[in-house]
């Protein structure tokens, strides 16, 4: 007798873990078939509809909805249902307080589910007893939704017959309510990087319009001279700039070319601070010089002295500065006037073909107020042209990050035609060298040509 009992006791043994293993499997197989609807859309309202839709077939529910905590968390709304029930009507978009609502308040509390079986007369649902009577519910399971420790809202899983859920319902629901609760984390938190890259884009977007508009809207013409530009900046808002304008009585032109050092918001402020003083002191330099003829160079010397005095006194602490190529021209001579303070030397191409550089002869400007400039004039005869570029030029980047270089720059510089054909060349080559890599720095260049 004692040997059957121990027969039959370990057939029920193995049915039960037999029926163990099947639930476990099932429940893996819901699982992954929910994984898969969670994964088919991009769209979150979408997907915990799906879910909503799945649930009331997995846990045999009238129905099954999804609400969430408003701010103040004493309201909930429904953000997604699903019922089979044609006689039930779709209350996505309801919100009710939980004032009364004792069990959602009781999930929302404790953090805990919380199964009712006779929810048409247990005093924690009796803000819903007629409801569960009219409909012949009998048991509603209440499941929180869990993000980062805290309840964010729950799922009402109403029964759709007389019986009880039970703890592996419970249990499966959890583990659904995770996934729920995940999804909405992520989609909110997406949610939230989206408004604010939404925000700094529109910010930078702002302030490349504002940048933008310190470039001179034309290129000023001198007889005598030919002028070419470039500027392609690496993000929305630049540090390099050029300038030309007109000096004194119109016949000369100042010409500026320069590199603030760093990248983004900080250098494009400072880039406006050194455009801005710099062409005002020329402008104002010139304007209160009654004798024309005089050596422009000391004009260069003073406005550069000011703005190099006014960043490094003012500013001393941002620690910015900027390389600077800067020059005058004459359409009653054939001289170049310039400073260049540390700036890459610019290329001057002889029309014989014959190179030569314009090597730094000052300092860069912004960090000492007490710098020295000295200014160097070169004759330039007709056909002569000089190239003046950044340094996002030559340290323009392939895809296997090899940057353009000094060579090739040359190269192309030194090819007999007009500096139009040269610089589109240019154009063109640092084009083909970069593709589809990221531009690496803002590239900016500044052609002058003597035509007579």
């Amino acid at each position: 007798m004692s040997k059957d009992r121990g027969t039959r006791q370990r057939q029920t043994d193995k049915f039960d873990v037999r029926k163990t293993l099947e639930r476990r499997a099932e429940e893996l197989s819901i699982l992954n078939h929910l994984a898969e609807a969670i994964s088919s859309s991009l769209d979150l309202d979408d997907i915990l509809h799906s879910i909503c839709r799945e649930m009331v077939m997995v846990l045999n529910a009238r129905n099954v909805g999804i609400a969430l905590l408003n701010e103040k968390k004493d309201s909930l709304k429904v953000v997604a249902f699903h019922t089979e029930q044609p006689d039930e009507t779709d209350v996505t978009g309801l919100e009710f307080s939980l004032e009364g609502n004792d069990a959602s308040l009781f999930v929302i509390k404790t953090g805990e589910p919380i199964v009712v079986p006779d929810a048409q007369t247990n005093p924690i649902t009796r803000s819903i007893h007629e409801v569960m009577r009219q409909r012949g519910t009998s048991c509603l399971m209440v499941v929180p939704l869990m993000a980062r420790g805290e309840v964010i809202g729950t799922i009402g899983i109403p029964s759709n017959s007389q019986e009880i859920f039970s703890q592996d319902d419970v249990r499966l629901s959890q583990t659904i309510a995770g996934q729920v609760a995940s999804v909405i984390d992520n989609a909110r938190l997406h949610q939230s990087v989206k408004r604010a890259r939404d925000v700094a884009e529109r910010e930078l977007e702002i302030g490349r319009q504002i940048q933008t508009s310190f470039f001179p809207e034309s290129i000023p013409t001198l007889k005598g001279w030919n002028l070419a530009v470039y500027f392609q900046s690496a993000r929305q808002v630049a540090g390099d700039f050029y300038d030309a304008f007109v000096l004194g009585d119109g016949k000369r032109l100042g010409l500026v070319l320069a590199d603030v050092c760093d990248k983004g918001v900080g250098a494009a402020l400072f880039m406006v601070l050194f455009r801005s003083l710099l062409r005002a002191n020329l402008i104002q330099g010139f304007e209160q010089q009654e004798d024309q003829d005089v050596d422009p160079g000391q004009m260069l010397v003073e406005a550069v002295d000011k703005t190099n005095r006014y960043i490094a006194t003012n500013h001393a602490r941002a620690s910015m500065f900027a390389t600077l190529f800067v020059a005058v021209v004459g359409q009653d001579n054939d001289d170049l006037c310039y400073l260049n303070c540390g700036h890459d030397a610019p290329v001057l191409r002889r029309d014989s073909g014959e190179i030569e550089r314009l090597k730094p002869g000052s300092p860069a400007i912004g960090m000492f107020a007490d710098l020295e400039f000295n200014y160097s004039h070169i004759g330039m005869n007709r056909g002569d042209s000089i190239v003046a570029f950044t340094d996002g030029v030559t340290d323009a980047r392939s895809s296997e990050d090899k940057p353009f270089g000094e060579p090739q720059l040359l190269s192309v510089l030194t090819e007999k035609g007009s500096l139009q054909r040269r610089l589109k060349n240019l154009e063109t080559a640092i084009s083909a060298h970069i593709q589809e890599a990221d531009q690496f720095d803002d590239i900016t260049w500044l052609g002058i040509e003597k035509t007579e």
